[in-house]
């Protein structure tokens, strides 16, 4: 499918595939970042893009940053709608108790293209029934 997307910095790279199977389109950072522990930076893609009609991109971390360094996404799972225009920015917070660096033409996250499924919300005065119920978190279990 083709995505329509703009270079905002003369450094930006376009999002990659890291393997013929990935789903995830790595973004590059366009500046070096140096995150200490508890840090927050926004890290800047130097990219905008145009969704198609009916699309939106999610953004998600990166095992090697989350997992491996513990720097996380902050908004959990960023959404850039099909009509958002601006530069893909990505905030970022150091986790870990070492500092992390994000240097220029790393990858830091990676945007997935998915459908939108417009809802009609129908208002009712019962829900039907299920097991669970009411039931919150932990209600099911370990």
């Amino acid at each position: 499918m083709e995505v329509l997307i703009k270079k905002l910095h003369e450094d930006a790279k376009i999002p990659t595939y890291a393997t013929e199977g990935s789903v995830g389109l790595d973004l590059y950072a366009i500046e070096n970042y140096v995150l200490r522990p508890n840090d927050v930076k926004c890290i800047r893609s130097g990219i905008a893009v145009a969704p198609p009609e009916g699309y939106y991109f999610e953004v998600f971390s990166r095992s090697s940053l989350a997992c491996k360094k513990q720097c996380i996404i902050l908004n959990s799972v960023p959404v850039l709608d099909e009509d958002f225009r601006g530069e893909i920015l990505i905030y970022m917070k150091n986790i870990s108790n070492d500092t992390v660096i994000i240097n220029k033409g790393d990858r830091y996250a990676q945007m997935i293209l998915k459908k939108k499924i417009p809802v009609i919300f129908k208002e009712v005065s019962e829900l039907p029934a299920t097991s669970r119920g009411a039931g919150g978190f932990g209600s099911t279990g370990k």
